[in-house]
């Protein structure tokens, strides 16, 4: 079944879109969508587009950083639960450079919500609520994107930060059992702050879970 296609390249880098991406985004807007009011369907637009740009670039900050040290990206994703940068081969052994590569995804998001706050501001401050409404939307959205991201668990960027950085220290046996650990936990409070309703953080907490109990059963026995 048809279900991703390619949507255009930046900088040589092929940009997929998986139809889930566009449905997630949707099912998130959806209540500007059914207000019938034309003002409230646009802002649900641009917000649909904006959410859809802010992972993208997100993306790109790791691209663009990897290609500082040599590693570079075959081909970005667009998926249902985000986005994915894949990488053409191993990401360099130092810490410092794999830290690079990770936070300057976050750090995007981290722009993109102070440049969008302040146009909201200013949209506000110029009687344009209409304008301020997506733009306070997708900066609210970066931020959160933006400390998701930050979390201590794989697949995450903060996982993986973490793990680089113990592992110099530790050796990678024992960065994975300490960061897949806390990958578990933040999985379990997850899930918790998405009991009874909030489906789709479920299924992020269910996704975490499972790859952080794939690293940890990766390891074997302790010893």
């Amino acid at each position: 079944m048809f279900t991703r296609m390619e949507i255009g390249r930046i900088a040589g880098i092929p940009i997929y879109l998986d139809m889930m991406f566009v449905l997630v985004l949707l099912i998130f807007s959806y209540p500007y969508f059914t207000t019938g009011n034309t003002q409230l369907m646009s802002a649900g637009f641009i917000i649909v587009v904006g959410l859809l740009l802010s992972i993208l670039l997100h993306e790109l900050g790791h691209a663009f950083a990897g290609r500082l040290f040599q590693a570079h990206v075959s081909h970005i994703e667009l998926t249902g639960l985000g986005g994915i940068a894949h990488f053409e081969r191993t990401l360099p052994r130092s810490a410092f450079k794999r830290s690079v590569i990770y936070l300057a995804g976050p750090a995007v998001n981290l722009l993109l919500w102070f440049l969008l706050d302040a146009l909201a501001i200013g949209a506000a401050g110029a009687g344009n609520p209409m304008v301020a409404l997506p733009l306070a939307v997708l900066s609210y959205s970066n931020f959160i994107l933006m400390c998701f991201n930050l979390l201590p668990a794989y697949p995450l960027d903060g996982g993986h930060t973490l793990d680089a950085w113990l592992g110099a220290v530790l050796g990678g046996q024992w960065a994975t059992r300490i960061v897949a650990s806390l990958g578990l936990a933040v999985a379990a409070l997850l899930m918790y702050l998405a009991i009874p309703s909030a489906f789709f953080l479920m299924l992020v907490a269910l996704v975490i879970g499972l790859a952080n109990w794939q690293a940890l059963q990766s390891l074997g026995r302790w010893r």
